[in-house]
């Protein structure tokens, strides 16, 4: 482990995830960094934060504030930067190097916060990080099918979990008694249990599973297999597949929305994103996909239950999606080849990731109008999220 100060930086994206994945059927997601002095007291402040890739350099992130839409923050981070994740009060950030085989952490709402480097195996190849413990981050290491164990309060890497090949997505039930571990090149997923780090165990799933997400009680893990277009939903009481649902093409990325108790479905090779109930035994689909720009790859809904956004790669857009009857309400032009979405917990921005025109698009949403677009010079964001 090792530590390093913070300076501000360009690099970024991620060819993996939404291209970490690119040449091999995966798919990543992006962020941003821009050049510019941070602005601003970044304490008590929420966040958007940007992961940005400059082609396997010297990565770095970009802290956003949701409330001023200024930067207040960027971090030197490892090489070629892939995916992040915060504990769950999103005190603390944890970033993917996928180039180095480490993982960079700091405190995420101090602009001024020194990072460690956290040093896994060589040959790790890490992909993604995910939690839903304060005391604990876990990072699949695609290189050696393996998940790590970090100990988010002393930053060491505390364990490997082996599993199995290609582990690409990592999903933890609600109350952190179990973790889910997706396999892509066995079309497997590993059942972990987070008390002792063992294998519980192994179920068959669809082909190729490129992402996994959990409902709000735990019941139900959903498991995106991009290869066949379906989603297999896991019953975590028996850890058994008890439905496959049919969705769109090459579904490669979920989102569960909390406020309507939905899981979201981007199907990157059809253009449209799935929906499903998630609140009744077993889930279902509910409707036909809703027809949305070229190449979804990431998806994000409005904690208010309002409007889901589309981040569509293909076209440089994002569709709004209006919930009470999963129609688009509008598109918004951004920038090139969005990769990643999210919003923020007040339901007022949604940020953007642009990995083609190295941007990130500030949107706000009492209009849906895109009100700032942060550079990040010579590189690429690959993937953003916001700080609780």
């Amino acid at each position: 482990m090792r530590k390093t100060g913070t300076r501000l930086a360009a690099a970024v994206v991620v060819a993996l995830l939404v291209l970490i994945w690119a040449g091999c059927g995966n798919e990543f997601r992006p962020v941003a960094t821009p050049t510019f002095p941070p602005g601003g007291d970044p304490q008590g402040q929420r966040q958007a934060v940007a992961v940005n890739n400059a082609g396997g350099a010297i990565g770095s992130t970009t802290n956003i504030n949701v409330s001023g839409d200024t930067v207040v923050g960027s971090h030197v981070v490892g090489q070629g930067p892939v995916h992040a994740a915060t504990t769950p009060s999103g005190a603390r950030i944890f970033v993917v190097n996928l180039g180095d085989d480490s993982v960079t952490t700091y405190l995420t709402l101090l602009a001024s916060s020194g990072t460690t480097t956290i040093s896994l195996p060589a040959g790790s190849a890490p992909v993604f990080a995910h939690t839903t413990q304060a005391s604990r981050m876990y990072v699949a290491n695609s290189g050696t099918g393996t998940v790590g164990v970090i100990d988010a309060n002393t930053n060491v890497l505390t364990g490997l979990v082996a599993v199995g090949n290609n582990p690409v997505a990592l999903a933890e039930l609600p109350s952190g008694s179990k973790l889910y571990c997706v396999n892509q090149n066995d079309n497997t997923v590993t059942v972990i249990s987070t008390v002792d780090s063992l294998v519980v165990a192994t179920i068959a799933v669809g082909n190729m599973p490129s992402f996994a997400v959990a409902n709000d009680t735990g019941a139900f893990v959903f498991v995106a297999n991009q290869g066949d277009g379906t989603v297999s939903v896991i019953d975590t009481a028996t850890d058994t597949v008890t439905a496959t649902l049919a969705v769109g093409a090459a579904p490669n990325f979920l989102f569960f929305d909390n406020s309507l108790k939905r899981v979201y479905v981007t199907n990157s090779g059809g253009g449209s994103v799935s929906i499903l109930r998630a609140d009744v035994s077993p889930p279902l689909v509910l409707g036909g996909p809703v027809t949305v720009g070229t190449t979804p790859l990431s998806v994000t809904a409005l904690a208010d239950g309002s409007r889901a956004y589309v981040a569509n790669s293909g076209s440089g857009t994002v569709s709004v999606i209006n919930t009470s009857n999963n129609t688009v309400s509008k598109t918004i032009a951004v920038g090139t080849n969005p990769v990643s979405i999210a919003s923020s917990s007040e339901s007022t921005k949604v940020y953007v990731a642009n990995r083609g025109s190295n941007t990130i698009s500030v949107i706000r949403t009492t209009d849906d109008t895109v009100v700032l677009n942060v550079p990040s010079t010579s590189t690429q964001p690959v993937w953003v999220l916001t700080a609780p």
